[in-house]
């Protein structure tokens, strides 16, 4: 049979993450060792692994057979509840005229938004470079997505209500160390970010996935906390706080959207698994979740600053690189006219050390791009140090040639 997929389907590629990875794999031999910098994957590291058997075999053990039903679609009222406390408990994010629903992770709270508000051609900002599979979601689902350069400091504001006044329904955002970028955007950005946005009346959909995971510099308010008029969606996820197979997430909003997204939800996933709810729900009720987070940053933040004094050693002065104050990701810059598909291909091949290159990040991956992302976390000290090196001097053959 010939499938007649829509145009977006067929024009979807696969992460470039997975391709790298891939090439390192195919050409390793014995005795080589491979050191994983393309990865999304947090470090299994500090996986509270013990923690999570404990409440799964308790959530087994304490189960009625309603648990074993079908659950609610917004997800266990318990966990709902236990999740608004956690998040509320730094700032004024979940309000009384909100609510808050359990996802699959972040990313089916970013596509469950973009389902409820996007028809074919609707335009969606996203900041360059930017989250792969947010970029995809917006457009698969058939968004015209509207690139928009990073400063330092976050969002380029002028190009930012340029692309609103331009008629957006969506802008998506990651305020606190960007994937992949590492960019924290500043308290009075986000204040503005917030004015244009009840201004061009565009909803800003705010992935906080990283937020916790700070290691330097005070936490900024999330730009939910500004909120007013019900024009901020807030996402989170517990996959880089517990373990990415739990498939937990959240989704805080206005009662009002929260209420046209569950019957999307209910057509899509139906809902997160009871049994999984219930186990993190207990380990919630029982555990300061925030001194649990702690013992990840304070491995992270060790990673981080090893990585960074290792590039800043290592790398050609050519080279540019973020600093940033939390999250997972630096994002690396070789000069312009530098060929980064065929370095991290080299890097794979050569190495055994992947890397993502980043076109993927960007609205247009025919883009002439020259960055590229490291994940600090998911590797051993050792390898870091030791990897970073053999990198190093790999960019500076290939900026020699």
């Amino acid at each position: 049979m010939e499938y007649r997929f829509r145009s977006e389907v067929r024009n979807a590629k696969k992460a470039a993450m997975g391709e790298m990875y891939n090439l390192a794999k195919e050409n390793l031999k014995s005795g080589d060792k491979l050191i994983n910098f393309a990865s999304g994957h947090p470090s299994t590291e500090v996986f509270q692994d013990k923690m999570i058997k404990k409440y799964m075999n308790l959530a087994m053990e304490e189960a009625d057979k309603e648990l074993f039903q079908y659950g609610a679609h917004a997800g266990y009222a318990p966990l709902r509840k236990s999740f608004t406390e956690f998040i509320n408990r730094k700032g004024n994010v979940v309000k009384q005229k909100d609510d808050l629903i359990i996802t699959y992770g972040a990313v089916e709270a970013i596509f469950l938004t973009a389902s409820a508000l996007l028809a074919a051609g609707d335009k969606v900002i996203v900041e360059i470079p930017s989250y792969v599979n947010a970029i995809k979601s917006f457009k698969i689902l058939g968004g015209d997505v509207i690139g928009v350069n990073m400063d330092s400091d976050g969002v380029n504001l002028d190009e930012l209500e340029k692309a609103m006044r331009h008629g957006a329904k969506l802008y998506y955002t990651i305020p606190n160390f960007g994937n992949p970028s590492g960019v924290t955007m500043s308290y009075q950005k986000r204040r503005e970010v917030y004015d244009l946005a009840v201004k061009h009346q565009v909803l800003i959909l705010e992935d906080n996935s990283y937020g916790d995971l700070r290691y330097r510099n005070q936490r900024i308010p999330n730009i939910k906390e500004f909120d007013t008029e019900g024009v901020v969606v807030y996402v989170g996820s517990m996959s880089k706080l517990i373990a990415p197979a739990m498939r937990v997430g959240f989704m805080a909003a206005d009662k009002e959207f929260i209420n046209r997204i569950i019957p999307i939800k209910a057509v899509s996933t139906n809902g997160v698994t009871s049994i999984i709810q219930y186990a993190i729900w207990k380990m919630f009720e029982e555990n300061d979740m925030y001194v649990q987070i702690q013992k990840i940053c304070d491995v992270y933040a060790k990673k981080l600053f090893l990585m960074e004094e290792s590039m800043k050693q290592y790398f050609p002065k050519s080279v540019k690189f973020s600093s940033p104050d939390g999250g997972m990701y630096i994002w690396a810059t070789l000069p312009k006219g530098s060929d980064v598909q065929k370095f991290c291909r080299e890097s794979a091949t050569r190495l055994h050390i992947p890397i993502t290159p980043g076109n993927g990040f960007c609205v247009k991956e025919d883009e002439k791009c020259t960055s590229m992302r490291f994940n600090f976390v998911k590797e051993s000290m050792e390898d870091i140090a030791y990897g970073i090196e053999k990198v190093g001097d790999l960019m500076k053959e290939h900026l020699t040639n």
